[in-house]
């Protein structure tokens, strides 16, 4: 990953630096998980699991779709993923983004790819953003946009998106907010990375680009964790009694996380809602600061802003906000 320094810099063969392994420690103590990310350069798991280190993940490049219609696999994708499964790591697939190519052709090729190799559960997977092929920063902005939806409808499940800071800061990450940031900044020590706009928070950090492997660390304190947030999401059930004490009509939102609120009248006159948290609906509860007249209205944007409108009893329009996913409401 970013290619374009790299070829700036080079790489040195060797062992990891000294101030290299100090970070790995310190990583584990700040309650991240030391991992790296690995394609044909690194060769097969035996050329670069000592290199590697104590590791608890790693990412794989699988596939690059280019232009011209150029259809590049990782020759040692395989050997990589069977590896880490049976080395019990936790595993993230990756493919190489060109944004002048269609983004429907780049995901198919990526999931077809990615289906022969298995997805388990708790796999993740992620965009390597970090061309623009010539195209402005609106126009890589939607394709991307375009290429992590289809992942995530298609893998159900929420795709990292890899980039830099200049990268994002041109403008070519705009609508990518609601996704989780692995972000190359080898400038910073690890898990202290620069957070470009439009994020507020990062998942990964590549911190270390110079040697023969990059190394990153992962903002979870477990693996578990880490799986939960990256791996395959667990959906509200198709048709479910969620109970309440409803009188009208409801309305609901849903975030790109998948968090999702339903709110109505309820009988005491108030406006009630149910949040699902990811893993099951929590109970109703009174939301409204006052009595409500009819059904509440929301809105949803971003990584977890939303508003709500109801009418109370003086027929005034009351206006109420969150800015995490509906948890909690001023």
């Amino acid at each position: 990953m970013l290619t374009w320094l790299r070829r700036l810099i080079g790489r040195a063969a060797g062992k990891p630096a000294a101030t290299e392994t100090a970070a790995i420690e310190a990583a584990a103590t700040a309650r991240t998980l030391p991992g790296v990310d690995v394609s044909s350069y690194q060769g097969t798991p035996g050329q670069w699991r000592g290199e590697a280190g104590n590791i608890s993940w790693a990412a794989v490049k699988i596939t690059e779709l280019e232009p011209g219609g150029i259809r590049y696999v990782n020759p040692d994708a395989a050997d990589d993923w069977n590896y880490l499964r049976q080395a019990r790591k936790g595993r993230i697939a990756y493919l190489f983004g060109h944004p002048s190519v269609g983004a429907a052709a780049t995901v198919s090729f990526f999931v077809s790819e990615l289906t022969k190799l298995g997805l388990a559960d708790g796999d993740g997977v992620s965009l390597d953003l970090e061309v623009t092929d010539g195209l402005g920063p609106a126009q890589v902005d939607a394709w991307a946009a375009q290429v992590l939806a289809e992942l995530r409808q298609k893998l159900a499940r929420l795709p990292v998106v890899y980039t830099f800071i200049s990268f994002a800061q041109e403008g070519n990450c705009a609508r990518l907010g609601g996704y989780p940031l692995w972000i190359a900044d080898p400038s910073r020590s690890a898990g202290q990375p620069r957070v470009p706009a439009p994020w507020k928070t990062w998942a990964i950090h590549q911190y270390s680009i110079t040697n023969p492997i990059d190394r990153d660390v992962a903002n979870y304190p477990t693996l578990t964790a880490m799986a939960a947030a990256l791996g395959k999401r667990k959906e509200p059930p198709p048709l479910e009694n969620l109970g309440g004490t409803i009188v009208g009509d409801v309305s609901s939102v849903r975030w790109d996380s998948g968090l999702t609120v339903v709110a109505g009248l309820g009988k005491d006159g108030y406006v009630q809602a149910s949040r699902w948290d990811g893993t099951r609906w929590q109970p109703w509860r009174n939301i409204s600061l006052t009595k409500a007249v009819g059904a509440p209205g929301l809105l949803a944007w971003g990584t977890g802003k939303g508003q709500l409108y109801y009418t109370d009893a003086a027929g005034h329009v009351q206006l109420m906000s969150t800015q995490d996913s509906g948890k909690t409401w001023t």
